[in-house]
């Protein structure tokens, strides 16, 4: 039932790319776990830096196509070749609302990266609401891909990874840390909050 999806996925994203895409989802299972085990301040602190390094890869990733799609001239072109790529770009589900994909990409990875740096359960919780969207929007782009345009883009397939990599490790960080009461809002490199000098 599945043999053209996957013939589809084969041709167009080779074992290569593949196995950078597990690679890099391990990693980020790995960190998420750990920072779910650590607890505390600590714990949340591996998580906050885990999402904010996935969220840099997928402003990099979303960056890279809204350049190539919207400013280079010339076609665009996957890793290695294959013609994926500019098949799912010329198709009509490349824009909504008249806006291009990639760019909605950029303004999702912006929002989550925010919600990722601010501590305290809205933050939390934002950051996974926004993460859970971005995945359900990455889930309904790679079915108009396998089943309408047949064709895989492999920077699409990328962003796809690392949102739902985004969604795991914000899980872990809501049903870890939700409650816990932040004394500082630091940002996300910070260790501890700024001694206060008029105290």
């Amino acid at each position: 039932m599945l043999d053209d999806q996957r013939l589809i996925i084969s041709r167009n994203i080779p074992i290569e790319i593949g196995a950078l895409f597990i690679v890099v989802a391990l990693i980020a299972a790995g960190f998420a776990i750990w920072g779910y085990r650590t607890g505390g301040a600590r714990g949340e602190r591996i998580l906050r830096l885990t999402a904010g390094v996935l969220s840099g890869l997928g402003l990099i990733v979303a960056g890279y196509i809204a350049y190539k799609t919207q400013i280079a001239e010339g076609t665009f072109q996957c890793v290695g070749g294959g013609g994926g790529c500019e098949l799912v770009e010329k198709s009509k589900y490349a824009n909504f609302l008249g806006v291009h994909m990639s760019i909605w990409g950029l303004i999702g990875y912006l929002t989550i990266l925010g919600a990722t740096i601010w501590k305290g359960d809205n933050a939390r919780l934002a950051a996974f609401g926004l993460s859970l969207f971005g995945f359900a929007v990455s889930l309904v782009l790679r079915y108009l891909e396998l089943w309408q345009i047949h064709a895989a883009c492999q920077w699409c397939w990328a962003s796809a990874v690392l949102m739902t990599m985004l969604l795991v490790v914000n899980g872990c960080r809501l049903v870890g840390y939700y409650g816990i009461d932040d004394s500082d809002d630091g940002s996300v490199l910070a260790d501890e909050a700024e001694p206060n000098p008029a105290a």
